[in-house]
């Protein structure tokens, strides 16, 4: 079996390095290619030249517009062109298409998200924002993705963070960050109405409608609705873990003079997740949202924002939660000289009541209030003027579970010429303890004698990342986007054993991991892109000095040492587009779960400006494998092949 494995991944190896070589050699053809219309409206990328594609403007990186190019982290965008030509319907699966983010999909409303390891069922080491406002669960450290969504014809982008973010974005963001964000009102005007469904897909759908108030005010408000088939238990069959959830929301932009803009947004959703043999889980959630922003120049700044958010999930047996989450943020960005400096502040009240309803788990107490008070402070420092930048900057927090936190990073660019960019960072982040981390009990002290203890001495996971990267655009028509990183973890996570025969969650397993990643960017014609990524990954996790981890640090992370993404966007005669994705994940090791090679595919007709019909095909190559085993049932991701339509008037 093992020889079986490496043959594979020899030749897939072999594979990709041909096609790497043919994308550079038919870039190197095509140097001459003209490049398209001006413009960033994403309806337009697929006729932008390279240069436009690889130098999108990002937000996420120092807090700040600034060239993709030059930013001295790893970064991706995943456009909404990307997502509407990948044909997918969830956040989940547009993440997918990102360099060196591990999704992996449980069962038919779960999914293990992470970048750059330590990926599991509650992966909780990367921060996750919508629109400014954080997705983040004092409950795990971690993010319930089965409520997160967002109407995607409306969504502007996605900015993902690889590497620690941690000292513009606080704790949490330990191993990335990722920025979902939706377009203004303005831009979403008139109707749009889209849906689908079809082989192992029930259906989905949704409409918006936009409009204006007056020359300075616009709005949207939108519905949508989706129903996703679950997915059959590996070895077996059968689902019964299907996912119906409704939501809607509203977005207001109103731009009183040039200098002052004021956005007031909200969502809700509500829906049922089946289980198996089990009544199903009901979650409901609201959220609100206003920010103003004065602009004196487009280097200085000052914005306000404040946000309420609602949550509420209900585990027949088990658990219920209900979190209220108030935040308010300030920021001001200028440039004094060659500085650029960014600093603010936000303070963070959530509140939980929890019911420990059945005899597996309790947490004590059964409510609580966390605060979290911060302020960050960045100075981008040019040096040598368009060549060679110095960052450095600092979080200070102060949160309920662990005290104070202190997050900087040192981050140097330099741009040898002008299609060049070498970059590195030290950072310290930290993953800061969690209501599970110190409150989890097991079994239901109200049932029985508890064998997990809780712990309220859990202190602060610590990471020193080292990361390095180098872009080049060696052609007209070619980009390249090297990173190497190298992070030292300590107070990991364990499940420590106890003299009287009982166990407590303690900080004593350590680890590092390491890896590298390479995408690439090409113009192979006028009419057909190619785009690609490879990364690899080696996570090593020990026992601390006087550790007795029950799981040795097997439990803290369950990731694929070798990933691979592969996409080609045509855009052919008679308003058709055709897109197909290959996509290979080594396999998983705790448990063990098997390597994957699957392809995607997209065939869009639009036969007028204002409609498009799609037929997609998912994980094209076989029935159904798994993505991520567990110790319980594990189910397995099948072929789904499905329609959908969108009309805009």
């Amino acid at each position: 079996m093992n020889d079986w494995r490496f043959s594979i991944s020899f030749r897939f190896v072999c594979a990709l390095a041909l096609a790497f070589s043919f994308l550079i050699e038919k870039a190197s053809a095509q140097e001459a290619l003209a490049e398209g219309p001006s413009g960033t409206s994403p309806t337009e990328l697929k006729k932008l030249s390279l240069e436009e594609l690889v130098d999108l403007q990002v937000t996420s990186a120092s807090r700040r517009p600034e060239n993709l190019w030059q930013t001295s982290s790893a970064v991706d965008v995943i456009t909404s062109e990307d997502i509407e030509r990948a044909g997918v319907t969830n956040i989940p699966d547009a993440l997918r298409l990102g360099t060196e983010l591990e999704v992996a999909q449980l069962d038919g409303h779960t999914w293990a998200i992470s970048t750059r390891g330590f990926n599991t069922t509650v992966a909780n080491k990367m921060q996750v924002l919508m629109d400014g406002r954080s997705l983040y669960t004092p409950l795990f450290s971690g993010v319930f993705w089965d409520v997160q969504q967002t109407f995607l014809p409306d969504l502007e982008q996605i900015e993902v963070i690889r590497g620690p973010g941690a000292t513009l974005w606080g704790a949490n963001a330990i191993n990335g960050v990722i920025n979902i964000r939706t377009k203004s009102a303005d831009e979403t005007q008139g109707f749009l109405a889209y849906g689908g469904g079809g082989f192992e897909n029930e259906g989905f759908g949704g409409i918006r409608y936009g409009g204006k108030i007056d020359n300075n005010t616009f709005y949207r408000v939108y519905v949508m609705n989706e129903n996703g088939d679950g997915l059959p238990i590996e070895g077996v069959g059968g689902q019964e873990d299907d996912r119906r959830m409704t939501q809607g929301g509203f977005r207001i932009d109103s731009k009183d003079h040039a200098n002052n803009t004021f956005t007031f947004q909200g969502d809700f959703y509500t829906g049922n997740l089946d289980q198996l043999g089990m009544t199903d889980i009901d979650v409901d959630g609201q959220n609100a949202i206003g920010r103003w922003t004065h602009e004196w120049d487009k280097e200085t700044s000052f914005m306000a924002q404040a946000y309420y958010d609602r949550t509420h999930r209900f585990v027949p047996g088990i658990f219920e939660e209900e979190r209220n989450t108030f935040d308010i943020e300030v920021q001001h960005q200028f440039r004094y000289g060659e500085h650029y400096i960014v600093y603010g502040g936000n303070y963070r009240l959530s509140h939980d009541d929890i019911g420990n309803l059945g005899p597996g788990l309790a947490f004590i107490p059964s409510n609580d209030t966390q605060h979290l008070l911060s302020a960050y402070i960045q100075d981008e420092w040019h040096i040598v003027p368009d060549k060679f930048f110095l960052t450095a900057g600092s979080k200070f927090e102060y949160n309920t579970f662990s005290g104070f936190e202190v997050q900087p990073t040192a981050r140097v660019t330099w741009l040898p010429a002008e299609n060049q960019t070498v970059w590195g960072a030290i950072s310290r982040a930290v993953r800061t303890p969690s209501r599970i981390d110190q409150n989890l009990v097991a079994p239901n002290p109200a049932f029985g004698p508890p064998l997990l203890v809780p712990n309220p001495d859990f202190e602060s996971e610590t990471l020193i990342a080292y990361e390095l990267g180098y872009r080049i655009k060696p052609t007209n028509t070619l980009a390249i986007d090297i990173a190497g990183y190298f992070n030292d973890y300590d107070n990991l996570r364990s499940v420590e054993p106890l003299p009287n025969g009982t166990f407590i969650i303690q900080n004593k397993v350590v680890g590092q991991s390491y890896g590298a990643s390479i995408s690439a960017k090409v113009r192979a014609t006028d009419w057909w892109r190619i785009d690609g990524s490879v990364s690899l990954l080696q996570v090593d996790i020990d026992r601390a000095a006087g550790g007795h981890d029950v799981n040795n640090g097997a439990g803290e992370a369950n990731d694929p040492n070798c990933m691979f993404m592969l996409h080609s966007a045509m855009d052919l005669p008679w308003h058709l587009q055709f897109d197909s994705f290959l996509r290979f994940v080594n396999d998983l090791p705790n448990p063990n779960t098997p390597s994957y090679l699957t392809a995607d595919a997209r065939l869009a007709w639009s036969p007028r400006k204002n409609y498009t019909f799609a037929i997609v095909g998912r994980n094209l190559f076989d029935n159904a494998h798994p993505e991520f085993r567990t110790t319980t049932l594990s189910r397995e991701v099948e072929r789904s092949v499905f329609a959908i339509f969108e009309w805009r008037y």
